[in-house]
């Protein structure tokens, strides 16, 4: 790490003390987990921008990030990326050098910081990928597990001068991964430490918390095309995975925040549009998600089913509306959230 990088963690160090200090109430236990030797990977879950954060503030300041590489982040997390020294992963797709770099960060004995679950997009807790658990066989690295409570949509809480709540729990150490050596086993092996590792953070987590990931595990979403008038005939393919995709926050918003796509029938849903616009938005969709940094977005993020599914729909919509827009008709979508009964009865997730 060079002079210009440690020079700006330690100036967003301090100014991310001060704003800690300032808008939020934040408690920290388990801080002596941290001042392990490595090779260490240090892994929190993950619901917000605000978490890269607590890792810039709370890590020791040679830890090597991991982060998005992508698509851009809005400013000034984009700033902050660009400059702060850090390894960004392709996400969508198998980055073979990124993880060639994180390999040798911790072969060398350092530290390195990751987000088990991928990014901040709304999920159970135990959709989470294998690239921590991964990391810490190839490299012998113990894991050191972090619970972040409180983070999710935090900075519009902040800027209203709530001061929310945050808390910050660090779990010890654990061993590094080990497999079988049964190679038709390894990945289904590598996948089950890393559910096992998001259940030790579960379990660091605020009841609050614990709960936002129970209730994102029984959640079933379901989407309705209408139109008015109501000649128009909407097309017979499942809209649930589209209902999924508009209804997260974290999860669409980079498409209209970040990536700028005209989707104003799916940002304020449930009303009528001309069919026009719901056209040029769901063929702003398709073409963001056939080529450029979007690409992969929808299989890393929801698997290849969901993917699937997402273009299917958004495809028959867009031929939908083409005969709405020669009727003069208008179109609509409603999406609907549906809570499932507790399957894991009163005490939340189980292992």
């Amino acid at each position: 790490m060079n002079t210009r990088t440690t020079l700006l963690r330690r100036m967003v160090r301090v100014l991310g003390r001060a704003l800690l200090w300032l808008l939020t109430r934040t408690t920290v236990t388990g801080r002596e987990h941290l001042a392990v030797e490595g090779p260490v990977i240090y892994a929190a879950n993950h619901a917000s921008t605000f978490d890269a954060l607590l890792i810039l503030v709370l890590l020791p300041l040679d830890t090597v990030f991991v982060g998005p590489g992508d698509f851009k982040l809005l400013w000034p997390a984009s700033s902050v990326i660009d400059h702060i020294g850090l390894i960004p992963m392709k996400r969508g797709a198998v980055d073979r050098d990124g993880l060639r770099r994180m390999v040798e960060v911790l072969k060398a004995g350092r530290r390195l910081c990751l987000f088990p679950e991928g990014g901040t997009w709304e999920k159970p807790i135990d959709e989470v990928k294998s690239g921590a658990t991964y990391l810490s066989h190839a490299a012998r690295a113990r894991i050191v597990p972090m619970g972040y409570g409180g983070t999710y949509q935090v900075w519009a809480r902040m800027f209203r001068l709530r001061r929310p709540r945050i808390t910050v729990r660090i779990g010890p150490p654990l061993p590094p991964v080990t497999l079988s050596g049964d190679r038709k086993r390894r990945q289904d092996e590598l996948q089950g430490a890393a559910v096992d590792l998001m259940h030790r953070i579960y379990d660091l987590l605020p009841p609050d918390t614990q709960a936002r990931y129970d209730r994102l595990a029984r959640q079933r979403f379901a989407g309705t095309l209408v139109f008015d008038p109501a000649t128009i005939q909407p097309p017979d393919v499942s809209f649930d995975a589209l209902a999924e995709l508009i209804s997260k926050p974290n999860l669409f918003s980079p498409l209209h925040r970040n990536a700028r796509l005209p989707l104003k029938p799916f940002v304020r849903h449930s009303r009528y549009y001309p069919a026009r616009t719901m056209k040029t938005a769901v063929d702003a969709l398709l073409g963001a998600f056939a080529e450029g940094d979007y690409a992969g977005y929808l299989e890393y993020r929801l698997g290849d089913d969901k993917a699937g599914q997402v273009r299917a729909a958004l495809a028959a919509i867009s031929a939908a509306v083409d005969a709405a827009d020669a009727a003069g008709a208008r179109a609509a979508f409603f999406p609907t959230v549906i809570e499932q009964a507790d399957r894991l009865g009163a005490g939340g997730l189980h292992r």
